[in-house]
């Protein structure tokens, strides 16, 4: 009896860590693009409230009582503890980002205990499944590409169980070296590579076939960044292994010239192709180069940070001032957008967590890339390589799948690390002598995930909620509910922008404006200037609608609609000059996409300009 029911907890406590894992393939019921957002959310917390219940019968059977902390444990329990700590000194409360961001770090801390035995079964499942995640999403790309499937946003075509081809693509190139070393692995029968536990579990038959699918999807998809990513985290298993291996090394020293002279090859090479990538979308190059120096701008204004999830306030105050100050050039007004990421996630940790804790976060990184090198676990390293190149030009920890894979590779790489590294280990001899030292851990953090979950619930039901509103409410209504709602959706920026138009066009302009300023330190989206500046012209106050309009002038200068209203202002005004300055920027200034939008605001000034 006894028997039975600690293999009940162990196939519990491993299929629960794979439903984590698992949230990459969930998808909403419907084809909204929040819905699948959220669902992949509450999936997540879902699950980690049940692995938090199965964790201390688990410990207790795997005898996981004593519990011992290295320099990687410290480093990202500080980083954590900073990045909360920061955002409540800006906000005064819980935000779902920091909630989010003490489930990760529970989740590392779990990984990190049960993968610490023996036993590789668990860390061969995780290879596994991760792996299996890579052949799922590039079969479900395929499909979507030949019109099996649909995608699940309407402007892209390939997106898998993603919402645009981005962060999809990212997910297959950091898939793609774990699955390519497990491949080789297995056709050329290496030994002492990798565990030979989790070898057996992955046959090299699957592996191929993912590699294969990856390499006839990823291309389609057509993100740069991911192609170097599959290419840097691959290239990285080849060379740590090339130096690990005593016969490649030995052919490197005794063949110094020709290694040389492909190394230039492949210098020259790599230069050339990024060139090319670069002039395959040199606006979408552009745009990023741009938002990276805008943001590099932000960290020098707030270098003790700004807190989780206001880089878009403090970013779009940057840029806005930047082009208010004349130092943009005509290239940059082009590409410059209302962004919501910083599109490279170190500049963006380090915007909201400062810069202190950013370069913990950063010796976190590297602590664990060198203990994945030194315990030789190579494939989830290159993985993890790849992830972090991806991250460099991309926006992966903003997507929940990647945050949850970062825990996953991280813990993967320091599987048994104990046993190579005991020296540089912080060990805290009080902690080691306390026998029931893991198992007060790991109650503790059931009770922290227990205290979360009472926020989740209602998170989940004003979610259902605000989606279930009939459109047929009037605007007293709506108002109402949404009223409701807003204390637990108050960092979600559509239902804050939606809140705030219904109580604008319910003549509750104070209120309206109330919301868009907490929108405001969120988000750069200049639509938010647009209706404050409407709200202040209603009540007549000019200066300040003047103020809002401009600001979204600045913030992305390309946009025509500010100038439209500063003229329609400036006319109501009696400000004929302004007006026609700001008619003729809207006439004569060429819009980043043509539309009938513009087409009506050219007609309908036109039509000012001849009656004045």
């Amino acid at each position: 009896m006894i028997r039975i029911y600690t293999i009940t907890i162990r196939i519990l406590l491993n299929l629960l860590i794979l439903a984590v894992l698992s949230t990459v393939l969930i998808i909403g019921k419907d084809a909204d693009i929040d819905d699948n957002i959220y669902d992949k959310y509450f999936w997540f917390y879902a699950s980690m409230v049940l692995l938090a219940v199965i964790a201390v019968p688990a410990a207790i059977i795997s005898r996981r009582e004593k519990l011992s902390f290295n320099l990687p444990d410290l480093l990202i329990f500080l980083f954590s503890c900073a990045a909360v700590g920061i955002t409540l000194s800006h906000t005064d409360r819980l935000t779902n980002k920091c909630m989010l961001l003490l489930f990760l770090m529970l989740l590392y801390f779990y990984l990190r205990i049960f993968l610490s035995d023996k036993s590789k079964l668990l860390y061969g499942l995780c290879c596994v499944f991760l792996v299996v995640t890579g052949l799922v999403e590039a079969i479900w790309g395929l499909r979507q590409l030949y019109g099996f499937a649909d995608s699940q946003h309407g402007l892209f075509k390939i997106t898998g169980s993603f919402f645009n081809p981005g962060p999809y693509s990212g997910w297959l190139a950091m898939v793609f070296p774990m699955a390519l070393g497990f491949s080789l692995k297995g056709i050329i029968n290496h030994k002492g590579h990798e565990v030979t536990q989790s070898s057996s579990l992955i046959t090299p038959i699957s592996s191929l076939l993912t590699v294969l699918c990856i390499i006839l999807v990823l291309p389609a998809a057509m993100s740069r960044a991911s192609w170097l990513a599959a290419l840097g985290g691959s290239a990285f298993i080849g060379i740590i292994h090339g130096l690990q291996n005593k016969k490649i090394s030995d052919y490197f020293k005794k063949h110094r010239k020709k290694i040389v002279i492909l190394s230039f090859a492949a210098v020259i090479l790599f230069a050339v192709a990024m060139v090319g990538l670069f002039l395959l979308k040199k606006d979408s190059a552009s745009g990023r180069a741009f938002t990276w120096k805008i943001a590099v701008q932000t960290i020098r204004q707030h270098p003790l940070g700004v807190g989780l999830g206001n880089f878009g306030g403090s970013y779009g105050e940057m840029q806005a001032a930047y082009f208010a100050s004349n130092a943009g050039t005509e290239r940059e007004e082009y590409v410059a957008t209302g962004v919501e990421y910083a599109f490279n996630e170190y500049l963006q940790i380090c915007i909201e967590t400062g810069i202190v804790p950013f370069l913990v976060f950063l010796a976190f990184v590297f602590y664990v890339l060198y203990l994945g090198i030194k315990n030789r676990n190579l494939f989830p390293t290159g993985s993890l390589v790849s992830l972090l190149i991806f991250a460099s030009m991309s926006y992966p920890f903003n997507v929940l799948p990647f945050a949850i894979a970062f825990v996953f590779l991280s813990a993967l790489c320091m599987a048994d690390n104990r046993k190579i590294d005991e020296t540089r280990k912080i060990s805290f001899n009080w902690l080691r002598r306390t026998s029931f030292c893991g198992l007060f851990f790991l109650v503790a953090a059931s009770v922290v995930i227990t205290l979360c979950a009472y926020k989740i619930c209602p998170l989940h039901y004003a979610y259902k909620q605000w989606k279930q509103m009939s459109y047929s409410m009037n605007n007293s209504e709506a108002i109402e509910e949404y009223a409701k709602q807003y204390p637990y959706l108050q960092d979600e920026i559509s239902f804050l922008f939606k809140y705030a138009n219904i109580l604008s066009q319910s003549e509750q302009y104070e209120k309206s404006n109330e919301i868009l300023q907490h929108a405001m330190r969120i988000s750069c989206d200049p639509r938010l200037y647009n209706i404050m500046g409407k709200n202040y012209q209603v009540q007549k106050r000019y200066e300040l609608a003047e103020q809002n309009f401009r600001k979204a002038a600045n913030l992305v200068p390309n946009l025509l609609y500010p100038h439209y209203l500063l003229a329609k202002l400036y006319h109501e005004m009696g400000l004929k000059e302004k007006m026609e300055a700001e008619i003729n920027i809207v006439l004569t200034k060429s819009p980043k996409v043509e539309s009938t939008a513009v087409k009506k605001m050219r007609k309908e000034l036109i039509q000012l300009t001849m009656n004045n």
